[in-house]
């Protein structure tokens, strides 16, 4: 059952003054009618550069932002309009888990009120009821009542994010929405975090929206995988056919930026160069063609539909050429040769 479903969504964000019409000089295009959706208890995972426009689609989810365009539905529900009482039950069903464990949390607030606040808001229960409550969340994430009266300068990284993600679970959401969760975490504590989303996972039946640029992570964890690059979706396949066979060019660079442990040494495919573009100014046709070595002069004048990938309808690409995997040893042998 779809949990999450996004048609055709924009962001854009006005730069400089407004001219005698009233419009901005410019607009910054974040995220350009990206469509997806997330059925419950699975996992959908963003994956891209930074810049891309993954954080401002999860504020789109988590319903920080309003989009300019297209709508969101969330458990059945549009979310176009919704405001006051309508809007804050719809919010309970939405779980927040942030990048920076350090930040997230109020130094001067003991953990009982850190964790315990999204029941207050939401006026649930008394006293007792939420006390007992806020230890259930602790103990799900593997911390003890002991740290109801401690701050948090007092637990590790690892320890701090555990209890933002046990504020998350506090009300009992549907959807959690990660944004970079491990990424400001030694890699020693992100295996234990990353096994405590799959452990809750099972337990609660939840559905993540999973933003992370760690190919690791998003193939250890994620069900489906959206690739974005420039505020638009270029991939989105199944976890087995995203890392079998990539089919965007971007897709293959990504991977192939991946270091193999022990090796010393990438996996065979095209690295990734140049900076992204800018989203107040894009290229023409293909966004990517500055960047791609296989692009064309219809790369650089068509804008590509995305459609389905060696009739898999579960696999949808963006590409004028998709699959086209580069040999990096056979062209570097060719410059060598020339």
């Amino acid at each position: 059952m779809t949990l999450l479903k996004l048609d055709n969504v924009c962001q854009r964000y006005p730069i400089g003054k407004k001219g005698w019409l009233g419009k901005p000089a410019q607009e910054l295009r974040a995220v350009n009618k990206i469509s997806l959706s997330l059925n419950k208890g699975e996992t959908l995972a963003i994956v891209g550069e930074s810049g891309c426009g993954k954080s401002t689609l999860g504020r789109m989810v988590a319903l920080l932002e309003s989009p300019v365009e297209g709508g969101v539905e969330i458990d059945g529900i549009q979310t176009a309009g919704l405001k006051g009482q309508a809007l804050k039950d719809l919010r309970r069903k939405l779980g927040l888990v942030f990048q920076d464990p350090y930040s997230a949390l109020n130094p001067r607030l003991p953990i009982s009120e850190l964790v315990g606040e999204p029941l207050d808001v939401y006026n649930v229960g008394d006293k007792a009821s939420r006390k007992a409550k806020v230890i259930e969340a602790l103990k799900a994430v593997g911390l003890s009542e002991d740290a109801l009266d401690r701050y948090p300068h007092e637990f590790s990284g690892g320890q701090r994010q555990r209890i933002c993600i046990a504020r998350a679970l506090v009300l009992d959401p549907k959807l959690i929405i990660a944004d970079e969760p491990l990424s400001a975490l030694d890699v020693s504590v992100q295996s234990q975090v990353l096994n405590l989303f799959a452990e809750l996972q099972r337990e609660r039946n939840l559905s993540f929206f999973f933003i992370s640029h760690d190919m690791a992570v998003v193939d250890y964890l994620a069900d489906t995988i959206v690739v974005m690059y420039l505020g638009q979706v270029v991939e989105q396949a199944p976890r087995d056919a995203f890392f079998s066979k990539p089919a965007h060019p971007y897709s293959q660079a990504l991977l192939a930026a991946v270091p193999e442990v022990g090796k010393g040494k990438r996996k065979r495919g095209l690295a990734l160069q140049g900076d992204v573009p800018s989203p107040i100014d894009p290229p023409n046709g293909c966004t990517f063609h500055p960047r791609c070595a296989k692009a064309t002069e219809k790369c650089k004048t068509e804008i590509p539909v995305a459609s389905a990938y060696q009739d898999d309808s579960k696999h949808i690409v963006a590409c004028h050429y998709p699959g086209e995997v580069i040999d990096v040893k056979k062209m570097e042998s060719e410059e060598a040769t020339v």
